[in-house]
């Protein structure tokens, strides 16, 4: 009917051994060439972000030093790293914030024993601890890991309406976006706007830039903008970090744990 031919599907005649071999290893070619694709695009997408799945022997190493809750946290923050990030970013905003808002907020002087200590997020993850200062760089270098660019990040030096001086972690994706501000002292993500009990008082980023901010409870605004500031805490902060890093890179196939930044 229609031109096509009239195919017995349920012949008794044996296929040849030869068919069948050559079936079996097509079925093999297959299955294998799939597997090699699916790791070459994820090593692809993973080589994006600057960093590749760690070694479990990391996450062993961690569990000998600091107890094994200290592995199972650095293992539940690398799931959700892997599994979130091709999400918007908008999404992993709110992923770091309510992931890292559950670190219960310590003191300086009670966790480290001296003041205004700035924890790297190696840190403050291991001990589970933190100040806003800690908990706002542990913010930063989970959405570093999830692919958020360094130079749409920076840490805001408020005042609340207690008169406390606070940081939060911030985020802008160009000059026409909103700024979003991650905050340990409330769950949700929120736009500046959105946040007229904070009075914005300085705001530095990574790469040295310092920025004085106008705030009069109605509009905030740049009063001043400086170019290669150096913040002795967050360098020495950072020297601490690539310790951290190169300490566990040893179990991680010599291979960096983080993205150098």
């Amino acid at each position: 009917m229609h031109g096509k031919k009239n195919v017995n599907h349920h012949s008794d005649t044996p296929e040849s051994p030869y068919l069948v071999s050559n079936r079996s290893a097509l079925k093999s070619f297959l299955i294998s060439l799939v597997v090699i694709l699916s790791l070459v695009v994820t090593s692809s997408s993973f080589a994006a972000l600057g960093f590749e799945p760690w070694e479990d022997e990391v996450f062993v190493a961690i569990g000998r030093e600091y107890g094994p809750e200290a592995e199972k946290r650095f293992r539940r923050i690398m799931e959700i790293i892997l599994a979130n990030h091709d999400k918007p970013v908008l999404e992993k905003l709110k992923l770091a914030n309510d992931t890292l808002n559950n670190i219960p907020w310590i003191a300086d002087p009670d966790l480290w024993k001296r003041e205004d200590y700035w924890a790297t997020p190696f840190e403050t993850l291991a001990t589970f601890g933190g100040d806003c200062e800690d908990i706002a760089f542990a913010k930063y270098g989970m959405l570093l890991m999830m692919g958020v660019p360094d130079n749409s990040m920076g840490f805001a030096y408020v005042e609340n309406q207690g008169k406390e001086r606070h940081m939060v972690l911030i985020f802008r994706e160009n000059e026409s976006s909103p700024v979003y501000v991650l905050d340990n002292q409330i769950p949700e993500v929120l736009t500046g706007p959105e946040r007229p009990d904070l009075t914005a008082i300085y705001i530095f980023q990574n790469d040295g830039r310092l920025y004085i901010i106008g705030d009069d409870g109605k509009k905030r605004y740049v009063k001043q903008e400086f170019t290669g500031r150096r913040f002795e805490k967050w360098i020495t902060g950072k020297e601490r970090a690539r310790e951290n890093r190169k300490k566990y890179e040893k179990y991680n196939g010599n291979r960096p744990l983080f993205p150098d930044n």
